[in-house]
Order: C-alpha cells, then structure tokens, then sequence
C-alpha cells in the first residue's frame, strides 16, 4: 500500500485534524506573496512579496514527494488562493495522478460572497481534496472581515464535514470580536502577551515590542517556539523527525520546516530522502541549534562572522532569528528565502 493511500485511509477513518497531529503535516508553500500581511507572519508574507508562484507542473511534482513523507499533505503559502486558476489546474494534474493535497490553507480573502466559495470548494472535493484549514484571529481578522472566515466554515463543514475542517470552532460573535481586537492597539497587546506567536518573520519586525525583553543568557527568557518549552536549551525537537510538526517545499524548491533554514534542495534531494537521513544533521548550522540552542547560534555567529549580541530579546526564537537573518548575507542558501528575512512596517 502506497503510504498515501495509508494517510487517506486514517483520515477518512478519524477525520483531518486527528490524522494531522497522528502523522505530522507536509506542505506545498505555493507562493509567499498573500492577500494580507499579519503581524505574527512567520514567513513574513504579504501583497508586497515578489510575484513568485509555483507552476501548475511543479506543484503537482511538490505534492507527489510530500505524499512519500507518509504526512498529512497540504497546499499552503502565502494565499494559494490568490492564484485560483493555476491552484485550480495543480490540483487537477495532482489528482490525476493520485497525489491531490489532503487540504488547503486559506485565510478566507476570496470568500466575498456563497457562490465563490461553493464553487471553489466544490472543485477540491471533486479532485480528492479531503478538507480545509481557515485561519482566524485577531491578526488576519484585521484584514479580512470575520464575515469572510464564518462564510468559509460553514460552507467547509457542508462540503468536507465539520471533522475535515481545521480551524477554530468558536462562536460566531467570538470571530467577529477579533475585528474589534485587531483595532484596539492595547488589546491587541494583551491578546499577543497572553499567547505570543514565535517571534520571527513579521512578528519580530512587528510584535517583539508587546513582550518582555530579557539578557539573551537570562534563565529566565522564554523558550516560546511551535511546540511550547522545550526540557533543555537546544531545539532537536524542532528537527527530530519525531517530533518536526511540518516539512515544506517553495516556489524555489528550498525544504524547510517552521521556519527559514533550509534543509536542502529539490531536485538535489527529497522531503522523504531528508527525514530518513534526520534533519537535525542537515548542516552544521542545524546541527548547532539542535545541542546548543539559539543561544549556541548566536555566539558561533558573534564568534565567526562578527554579530553583535543583542542586549535584550523576548524569546530563544527571537535570538535564533536575529541570528540567523545576520547570517544569511554569508550563507544565503541554508538562511532563506529573503521574504522571511526581509524587514516589516517596524525595525525590531
């Protein structure tokens, strides 16, 4: 049995979001430019990005070697649905080929009224698609009208069911109160102090301001990352293929995980090839982090290419990405791409 056909098999058999935290997921990055720019952006996406897309054809290649993964594969950016037609065809040659992504990230943009959205998710279900990831909080919301994500969910739940649709299940006046949040400078602050974003991409740029700020050596600066405290200081299990949540392939080919350290190259490797050998080997960089943590990576950065310790930081990930965005003018091909370096509104 083809682990795809396995992955099919335990979503159909738990629902999507069950099989995603069993399996891990594995995602197409189809572009980074988006509808919206949100301050918590990892991947610093935004309107303002290069009008770099994947084709068709390479999407569909990208889907194919995720699936070997045995993840749960999905279509991401960015905003993938900013290129409907050229989504539309990929997911049409996927499916032909027996590789269409399980789901689809969206931040709900297009949903400006029922027909669009129907005919949209209409198309991916007919294509082997299994369900849908919608993003809500006060971050997208202050763009995208809570109208816009309530019109999505409700019609995902009809045409995927309500288990294959990831996202938040919140009350509808609790979806339109992000609106209200994302105007209110203070409240904004405080919803960002009570579940900081890792403070990378965008939110470095952006939100480093609404948190504590400690000596980057001080026991006591928060090890905020995707996955909550780790038990030591190094980051394994950010790159331990039991423990890596997500894998990606982008419009350049780079593999990644969560976020900006590439781990090699398609077509010179696979996402599978990669995992087998384990990430945390994957360069001398990763291999850094791993035992020694952000703080590891800094001083080789201080030591060997002249970085300057920053006084004060919010997070480990904080360190690790002004560390590594410092880097990357000498190792552009394991620190990038340059959208998620590249500045927001506010210099961090």
């Amino acid at each position: 049995m083809r682990r795809r056909d396995e992955v099919d098999r335990l979503i159909d058999g738990i629902g999507l979001v069950p099989a995603g935290k069993q399996r891990r997921v594995a995602a197409v990055l189809f572009t980074y430019r988006c509808t919206i720019a949100c301050k918590h952006c990892l991947f610093g996406c935004s309107g303002g990005r290069p009008d770099v897309v994947m084709t068709p054809r390479q999407c569909a290649d990208a889907l194919a070697l995720l699936h070997e993964t045995g993840r749960v594969v999905h279509i991401a950016g960015g905003e993938a649905m900013l290129y409907w037609d050229a989504l539309r065809e990929a997911v049409a040659i996927a499916a032909a080929e027996g590789n269409a992504p399980h789901f689809i990230e969206t931040n709900c943009s297009f949903a400006t009224d029922d027909a669009v959205v129907r005919e949209r998710l209409g198309f991916l279900a007919a294509h082997g698609v299994k369900g849908l990831l919608a993003s809500s909080d006060p971050f997208h919301q202050a763009f995208v009208p809570a109208e816009r994500f309530l019109r999505v969910r409700r019609i995902a739940w009809n045409v995927f069911g309500e288990r294959n649709f990831w996202g938040t299940n919140a009350p509808d006046a609790e979806i339109r109160e992000n609106e209200a949040i994302a105007l209110d400078a203070l409240r904004l602050r405080e919803y960002v102090r009570r579940a900081p974003p890792a403070m990378v991409g965008s939110a470095c740029h952006e939100l480093a301001g609404c948190l504590d700020a400690f000596a980057p050596d001080d026991p006591r600066l928060p090890v905020w990352g995707w996955q909550g405290p780790r038990a030591n200081s190094g980051c394994v299990d950010q790159f331990s293929v039991p423990s890596l949540w997500e894998l990606h392939v982008d419009p350049y080919g780079n593999i990644q995980t969560n976020c900006g350290i590439i781990l090699g190259h398609v077509p010179e490797t696979t996402p599978a090839r990669l995992l087998a050998a384990g990430p945390e080997r994957a360069n001398r960089f990763v291999e850094v982090v791993c035992r020694e943590g952000a703080l590891g990576l800094a001083k080789l950065a201080c030591r060997d290419y002249g970085f300057v310790m920053p006084e004060r930081v919010t997070q480990t990930c904080h360190l690790c990405y002004l560390a590594r965005r410092f880097l990357r003018k000498h190792y552009p091909d394991v620190f990038g791409p340059g959208e998620v370096y590249a500045a927001g509104v506010m210099e961090c």
